[in-house]
Protein backbone atom coordinates (compact mmCIF):
# COMPACT_ATOMS: atom_id res chain seq x y z
CA UNK A 1 0.00 0.00 0.00
CA UNK A 2 1.32 3.53 -0.86
CA UNK A 3 1.57 5.81 1.85
CA UNK A 4 1.81 9.53 1.36
CA UNK A 5 3.23 11.87 4.20
CA UNK A 6 2.38 15.15 4.19
CA UNK A 7 2.81 18.12 6.48
CA UNK A 8 -0.27 19.98 7.50
CA UNK A 9 -1.00 23.32 8.73
CA UNK A 10 -3.52 24.19 11.87
CA UNK A 11 -4.22 27.03 14.05
CA UNK A 12 -3.14 26.72 17.68
CA UNK A 13 -6.33 28.63 19.95
CA UNK A 14 -4.18 27.20 23.29
CA UNK A 15 -1.00 28.33 24.76
CA UNK A 16 2.34 26.55 26.34
CA UNK A 17 1.10 26.36 30.05
CA UNK A 18 3.87 29.32 30.58
CA UNK A 19 2.70 31.34 27.89
CA UNK A 20 -0.68 33.31 29.37
CA UNK A 21 -3.23 32.02 26.98
CA UNK A 22 -4.28 35.41 24.92
CA UNK A 23 -5.33 35.57 21.30
CA UNK A 24 -2.18 37.55 20.52
CA UNK A 25 -0.10 34.58 21.53
CA UNK A 26 -2.22 31.92 19.04
CA UNK A 27 0.11 30.83 16.46
CA UNK A 28 0.10 28.39 13.47
CA UNK A 29 1.99 24.89 14.24
CA UNK A 30 2.77 21.99 11.49
CA UNK A 31 2.58 18.42 11.69
CA UNK A 32 3.43 15.41 9.69
CA UNK A 33 0.29 13.17 8.41
CA UNK A 34 1.25 9.39 6.65
CA UNK A 35 -1.97 8.73 5.10
CA UNK A 36 -2.78 5.12 3.04
CA UNK A 37 -3.47 6.05 -0.68
CA UNK A 38 -6.00 3.78 -0.55
CA UNK A 39 -8.00 5.01 2.61
CA UNK A 40 -7.88 8.47 0.55
CA UNK A 41 -9.80 10.43 -2.04
CA UNK A 42 -9.42 14.00 -3.81
CA UNK A 43 -12.94 15.97 -3.69
CA UNK A 44 -13.56 18.88 -6.06
CA UNK A 45 -16.13 20.99 -4.65
CA UNK A 46 -18.10 23.41 -7.71
CA UNK A 47 -15.32 23.32 -9.92
CA UNK A 48 -17.25 25.23 -12.60
CA UNK A 49 -16.51 26.66 -16.19
CA UNK A 50 -18.58 29.22 -15.74
CA UNK A 51 -19.61 32.09 -13.03
CA UNK A 52 -21.78 35.68 -13.14
CA UNK A 53 -18.77 36.86 -10.79
CA UNK A 54 -15.97 38.05 -13.32
CA UNK A 55 -13.56 38.32 -10.92
CA UNK A 56 -14.26 35.24 -8.97
CA UNK A 57 -13.86 33.57 -12.22
CA UNK A 58 -10.90 34.47 -13.26
CA UNK A 59 -9.31 33.60 -10.04
CA UNK A 60 -11.01 30.01 -9.85
CA UNK A 61 -9.45 29.45 -13.60
CA UNK A 62 -5.85 30.40 -12.93
CA UNK A 63 -6.15 28.41 -9.54
CA UNK A 64 -7.85 25.15 -11.74
CA UNK A 65 -5.48 25.08 -14.10
CA UNK A 66 -2.28 26.25 -11.99
CA UNK A 67 -3.27 24.14 -8.84
CA UNK A 68 -6.23 21.83 -8.80
CA UNK A 69 -4.64 20.10 -12.54
CA UNK A 70 -1.52 19.04 -11.08
CA UNK A 71 -3.07 18.28 -7.79
CA UNK A 72 -5.78 15.92 -9.62
CA UNK A 73 -2.94 14.24 -11.75
CA UNK A 74 -1.06 13.55 -8.67
CA UNK A 75 -3.69 12.25 -6.71
CA UNK A 76 -4.64 9.90 -9.54
CA UNK A 77 -1.07 8.51 -10.02
CA UNK A 78 -0.97 8.17 -6.03
CA UNK A 79 -4.24 6.00 -6.39
CA UNK A 80 -6.67 8.08 -4.59
CA UNK A 81 -10.29 7.61 -5.18
CA UNK A 82 -10.79 11.38 -7.35
CA UNK A 83 -14.67 12.35 -6.25
CA UNK A 84 -16.18 15.14 -8.27
CA UNK A 85 -18.53 16.98 -6.61
CA UNK A 86 -20.33 20.38 -8.13
CA UNK A 87 -23.66 20.53 -6.92
CA UNK A 88 -26.82 18.14 -7.87
CA UNK A 89 -27.84 19.91 -11.41
CA UNK A 90 -24.20 20.32 -12.60
CA UNK A 91 -23.63 16.09 -11.89
CA UNK A 92 -26.50 14.67 -13.12
CA UNK A 93 -25.10 15.93 -16.59
CA UNK A 94 -22.15 13.13 -16.01
CA UNK A 95 -22.82 9.48 -16.25
CA UNK A 96 -20.64 8.49 -13.45
CA UNK A 97 -22.92 10.41 -11.10
CA UNK A 98 -25.35 7.62 -10.62
CA UNK A 99 -22.81 4.71 -8.85
CA UNK A 100 -23.37 5.36 -5.38
CA UNK A 101 -27.16 7.36 -5.83
CA UNK A 102 -29.75 6.10 -3.90
CA UNK A 103 -33.74 6.07 -4.93
CA UNK A 104 -34.42 9.20 -3.31
CA UNK A 105 -31.29 10.58 -5.11
CA UNK A 106 -32.40 9.34 -8.74
CA UNK A 107 -36.43 10.27 -8.01
CA UNK A 108 -36.20 12.69 -6.02
CA UNK A 109 -39.58 13.68 -3.62
CA UNK A 110 -40.63 17.43 -3.37
CA UNK A 111 -41.52 18.25 0.00
CA UNK A 112 -41.87 21.28 2.49
CA UNK A 113 -41.66 21.52 6.03
CA UNK A 114 -44.59 22.25 8.20
CA UNK A 115 -42.73 25.29 9.29
CA UNK A 116 -42.02 28.45 8.92
CA UNK A 117 -44.81 28.41 6.01
CA UNK A 118 -44.12 27.61 2.26
CA UNK A 119 -44.65 31.09 1.23
CA UNK A 120 -42.77 32.72 4.34
CA UNK A 121 -39.42 30.53 2.64
CA UNK A 122 -39.67 31.33 -0.47
CA UNK A 123 -40.47 34.74 0.32
CA UNK A 124 -43.76 35.27 -1.55
CA UNK A 125 -47.25 36.86 -1.07
CA UNK A 126 -47.35 38.69 2.15
CA UNK A 127 -44.02 37.95 2.98
CA UNK A 128 -42.32 39.32 -0.31
CA UNK A 129 -41.31 42.62 1.66
CA UNK A 130 -38.54 40.24 3.39
CA UNK A 131 -36.72 39.54 0.14
CA UNK A 132 -33.74 41.59 -0.78
CA UNK A 133 -33.91 43.29 -4.16
CA UNK A 134 -34.11 41.44 -7.27
CA UNK A 135 -30.84 41.21 -9.05
CA UNK A 136 -30.86 41.57 -13.03
CA UNK A 137 -27.82 39.94 -13.34
CA UNK A 138 -28.78 36.96 -11.69
CA UNK A 139 -31.92 36.99 -13.85
CA UNK A 140 -30.19 37.32 -16.71
CA UNK A 141 -27.46 34.41 -16.06
CA UNK A 142 -30.70 31.88 -14.96
CA UNK A 143 -30.83 30.24 -18.41
CA UNK A 144 -26.98 30.42 -18.65
CA UNK A 145 -26.38 28.56 -15.73
CA UNK A 146 -28.06 25.71 -17.09
CA UNK A 147 -25.33 25.22 -19.02
CA UNK A 148 -22.61 24.73 -16.41
CA UNK A 149 -20.06 22.23 -16.15
CA UNK A 150 -17.38 20.78 -14.49
CA UNK A 151 -13.97 22.97 -15.99
CA UNK A 152 -12.44 21.89 -18.64
CA UNK A 153 -8.75 21.27 -17.32
CA UNK A 154 -10.64 18.78 -14.58
CA UNK A 155 -12.96 16.73 -16.22
CA UNK A 156 -13.85 13.85 -14.87
CA UNK A 157 -12.57 10.23 -16.91
CA UNK A 158 -14.22 7.17 -16.62
CA UNK A 159 -12.70 6.15 -13.35
CA UNK A 160 -13.56 8.88 -11.57
CA UNK A 161 -16.78 9.63 -9.35
CA UNK A 162 -19.21 12.35 -9.09
CA UNK A 163 -21.55 13.12 -6.58
CA UNK A 164 -24.85 15.28 -6.16
CA UNK A 165 -25.05 15.24 -2.35
CA UNK A 166 -23.44 14.52 0.67
CA UNK A 167 -25.38 11.01 1.63
CA UNK A 168 -23.72 10.11 -2.01
CA UNK A 169 -20.52 10.80 -0.89
CA UNK A 170 -20.53 9.16 2.69
CA UNK A 171 -22.07 5.66 0.69
CA UNK A 172 -18.89 6.12 -1.67
CA UNK A 173 -16.69 6.02 1.36
CA UNK A 174 -18.54 3.59 3.25
CA UNK A 175 -17.95 1.36 0.61
CA UNK A 176 -14.32 1.74 -0.23
CA UNK A 177 -13.29 2.20 3.29
CA UNK A 178 -11.95 5.96 3.00
CA UNK A 179 -11.61 8.03 5.77
CA UNK A 180 -9.23 10.86 4.75
CA UNK A 181 -10.60 13.57 2.75
CA UNK A 182 -8.16 16.43 0.33
CA UNK A 183 -10.40 18.90 -0.42
CA UNK A 184 -10.03 21.45 -3.08
CA UNK A 185 -12.59 23.93 -4.82
CA UNK A 186 -14.82 27.06 -4.44
CA UNK A 187 -16.07 28.67 -2.79
CA UNK A 188 -13.86 28.60 0.50
CA UNK A 189 -16.77 30.72 2.44
CA UNK A 190 -19.63 29.23 0.35
CA UNK A 191 -19.83 25.81 -0.95
CA UNK A 192 -16.16 24.49 0.63
CA UNK A 193 -17.89 25.13 4.20
CA UNK A 194 -21.80 24.62 3.58
CA UNK A 195 -22.50 22.15 0.82
CA UNK A 196 -23.61 18.58 2.34
CA UNK A 197 -20.66 17.32 1.22
CA UNK A 198 -18.29 19.75 2.03
CA UNK A 199 -16.17 20.34 5.33
CA UNK A 200 -18.46 21.08 8.38
CA UNK A 201 -20.80 18.43 7.21
CA UNK A 202 -17.79 15.63 6.50
CA UNK A 203 -15.93 16.63 10.00
CA UNK A 204 -19.00 16.63 11.69
CA UNK A 205 -19.42 12.66 9.98
CA UNK A 206 -16.20 12.11 11.44
CA UNK A 207 -13.38 12.18 8.70
CA UNK A 208 -10.10 13.64 8.58
CA UNK A 209 -10.14 16.42 6.17
CA UNK A 210 -7.60 18.40 4.43
CA UNK A 211 -8.05 21.77 2.76
CA UNK A 212 -5.43 22.37 -0.10
CA UNK A 213 -5.16 26.35 0.45
CA UNK A 214 -3.82 27.46 -2.71
CA UNK A 215 -6.57 25.05 -4.50
CA UNK A 216 -9.60 27.39 -3.43
CA UNK A 217 -10.62 31.06 -3.47
CA UNK A 218 -13.65 32.76 -1.45
CA UNK A 219 -16.12 35.09 -2.93
CA UNK A 220 -14.75 38.61 -1.95
CA UNK A 221 -15.99 41.99 -1.23
CA UNK A 222 -14.88 45.25 -2.56
CA UNK A 223 -12.91 46.32 0.48
CA UNK A 224 -11.34 42.29 0.93
CA UNK A 225 -10.50 41.33 -2.70
CA UNK A 226 -7.25 43.20 -2.83
CA UNK A 227 -5.87 40.89 -0.85
CA UNK A 228 -8.27 38.14 -0.29
CA UNK A 229 -8.95 38.58 3.24
CA UNK A 230 -11.80 36.53 2.76
CA UNK A 231 -10.30 33.69 1.93
CA UNK A 232 -7.56 33.69 4.33
CA UNK A 233 -10.11 34.57 7.23
CA UNK A 234 -11.96 31.32 6.08
CA UNK A 235 -9.09 28.88 6.28
CA UNK A 236 -8.24 30.34 9.43
CA UNK A 237 -11.50 29.06 10.74
CA UNK A 238 -10.54 26.16 9.46
CA UNK A 239 -7.49 25.65 11.42
CA UNK A 240 -8.49 27.16 14.03
CA UNK A 241 -11.81 25.16 14.85
CA UNK A 242 -10.63 22.07 13.79
CA UNK A 243 -12.54 21.36 10.89
CA UNK A 244 -9.48 20.86 8.39
CA UNK A 245 -5.87 21.00 8.23
CA UNK A 246 -4.67 22.88 5.47
CA UNK A 247 -1.71 22.04 3.02
CA UNK A 248 -0.81 23.28 -0.22
CA UNK A 249 -0.92 21.41 -3.82
CA UNK A 250 2.86 21.50 -4.17
CA UNK A 251 3.16 19.35 -0.69
CA UNK A 252 0.66 17.53 -2.19
CA UNK A 253 2.18 17.00 -5.33
CA UNK A 254 5.95 16.02 -3.80
CA UNK A 255 4.31 13.58 -1.01
CA UNK A 256 3.51 11.78 -4.01
CA UNK A 257 6.60 11.78 -5.48
CA UNK A 258 8.75 10.48 -2.30
CA UNK A 259 5.41 8.56 -1.39
CA UNK A 260 6.58 4.47 0.09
Amino acid sequence: MVHLTIPVRYYRNRTDPAVPCREENFEHRETTLRIPSEQAALVLVDVWDIHPIISHLERTDAITAMKIKPTLEAARAAGLTIVHAPSPPVARKYPQWTRYASDDDLWPESSEPDWPPAEFVRREGPYARFARPPERLQEQWEERLKERRIAAPVEPIADDFVVATGAQLHRLCKDRQILHLFYVGFATNVCIPFRDYGLRAFRKRGYNLILLRDCTTAIETHDTVEDLLITRLAIRDFELMDVAWTTTSEEFVEAWRTSS
